[in-house]
């Protein structure tokens, strides 16, 4: 897993973790580095002691060498007194140890004898003596058996506070300490920086991202993306920014469109009133006037009108219907039924009618069982009204012919309605479902439709969760096709809200 993977809380941890754990490596580092370059410098115990308490001057190495003083005259290691003491004598200390009689060290050689006699001169007694002051160091220690002895004498006056490194060593370990503290300083900021960057880049710059983004959502601009930088928090907020704008892009295009077609249906409202009014009019002028001046005329001027007023009233209801269809307030009643059936019923009441006009009607059924459907009976009569009223306008001649089918197609059923009439150009297949289109040959005859049977049974059909859609016949003609889902199928659509597809 990658560091961009993590949440924003797990690298703002993470980050913190870094920030306070660097600092204590490094001063762990740091005091590593001094202690054991003391050592390997010679500086033993009493040099590091002194450096990290330089407040107790030159007691502390000064007392440590006394009592490795003490334990070599009771019988310690004789061979590390001269180590020890060392320190102690570079100050300026004479040291001499004396067991058994035997002189085992000495800082002057020759001189272990009238070092301890001066130790009675300065301190006199026969016992133990430890008089340190301002005048410098007497020390005298005898062991119990009165055999061994030792002394150390030298001018080294009791101070707190004055350290022991000489003053050369004194500036180059400050030196030393400046430098480390500069270096570690460097990589804190190195490291610190490191930091911000990383945070920069994963933080904040997708979250300037975002601002961005929501401006030019607030200005009015859907079609830029928004850009994703990972799955994490931000990432989340990126993508919901993406659907938000995405839908906002939809709906959008949806507005429009509505505007379009608003503006084209009142166009179309207006055109397809216009013509009839003229017709009215015209029919009720030549009534007033005087030119039907014989009772046969005006009963054919009077027959026109009324057919006139009829088309307009047909016009008006189909309007209305189309309206309640796109606001959904159309009460479907259904009802479970067979296809075949009420296909084939619909044809036998048709088709001797159709007959006698010289217009053919025929049903091919290609289901080899049952076709369940649930459907509003009377809205469906409609849908095959205006498919069958859509191929008697635009019949090729006065003989024409209406071919339905019925198949099984994806899971549903396909009702072919298939005709040999004038046809419909290529381009124009895509909207003769939508509200006052006609083709340019229709537009020719305005008395053939107003352009919304087909508009209306699309809505009928969408609403049954349906799909209507127009193609070429073969060799000439128009075929529209009808899928609706199985009745399983249109019950688990209703529950889910989805509609399947073709």
């Amino acid at each position: 897993m990658k560091i961009q993977d993590l949440s924003v809380r797990h690298r703002l941890t993470l980050n913190n973790a870094i920030m306070v754990f660097v600092p204590v490596l490094l001063l762990v580092i740091i005091g590593s580095t001094v202690f054991y370059g003391l050592r390997a410098t010679g500086n033993f115990r009493e040099r590091e002691i002194e450096l990290l308490w330089p407040e107790a001057g030159n007691s502390v190495p000064v007392l440590m060498g006394l009592s490795h003083i003490f334990t070599n005259v009771d019988g310690g290691e004789r061979e590390s007194l001269g180590r020890h003491v060392a320190s102690m004598e570079a100050a300026g200390v004479e040291v001499a140890v004396i067991r058994d009689g035997v002189v085992v060290y000495e800082t002057v050689p020759g001189q272990a004898h009238s070092l301890i006699a001066a130790s009675y001169e300065l301190a006199s007694g026969d016992g133990n003596v430890m008089h340190w002051d301002d005048a410098g160091l007497v020390y005298r220690y005898i062991s119990k058996d009165k055999k061994s002895i030792g002394v150390a004498i030298g001018p080294v006056p009791f101070l707190i506070g004055r350290g022991y490194f000489p003053p050369h060593m004194g500036l180059i370990w400050s030196l030393i300490a400046i430098d480390v503290f500069l270096l570690a300083a460097a990589i804190i900021v190195f490291i610190g920086l490191l930091l911000v960057r990383r945070m920069t880049r994963d933080i904040v710059a997708p979250l300037e991202d975002l601002q961005q983004a929501s401006r030019r959502i607030a200005r009015g601009d859907y079609d830029t993306p928004v850009a994703s930088h990972g799955t994490d928090e931000l990432g989340e907020t990126a993508a919901v920014f993406e659907e938000m704008r995405r839908q906002l892009q939809a709906g959008r295009k949806m507005r429009d469109a509505y505007e379009k077609n608003r503006q084209e249906l009142f166009a179309g409202i207006a055109h397809d009133l216009a013509t009839p009014l003229t017709k009215i009019q015209g029919y009720t002028g030549g009534i007033l006037d005087g030119i039907a001046n014989t009772p046969e005329k005006q009963k054919k001027y009077l027959e026109l009108v009324y057919h006139t007023s009829q088309s307009m009233e047909q016009m008006v209801h189909e309007l209305f219907l189309l309206s309640k269809l796109d606001l959904g307030k159309v009460d479907f009643q259904w009802e479970n039924a067979s296809l075949a059936p009420l296909l084939q019923q619909y044809v036998d009441l048709q088709k001797e009618a159709l007959s006698a006009q010289g217009f053919s009607l025929r049903f091919e059924n290609r289901l080899p069982g049952e076709s369940p459907v649930v459907l509003d009976r009377i809205q469906f009569q409609r849908v095959l009204d205006n498919v069958l009223s859509n191929a008697l306008k635009y019949r090729d001649s006065d003989n024409g012919s209406l071919t339905v089918r019925l198949a099984a197609k994806d899971g549903g059923y396909l009702i072919e309605c298939e005709d040999r009439g004038r046809g419909v150009a290529q381009e124009d297949l895509g909207r003769i479902f939508e509200s006052f289109y006609r083709t340019d040959k229709a537009r020719a005859d305005v008395a053939k439709g107003s352009g919304l049977g087909l508009a209306v049974t699309a809505r009928i059909i969408e609403a049954m969760k349906g799909r209507i859609w127009a193609q070429p016949a073969v060799p000439k003609g128009l075929c529209i096709c009808i899928w609706l889902p199985t009745k399983q199928s249109f019950d688990e659509s209703m529950k889910t809200g989805r509609v399947e597809s073709v």
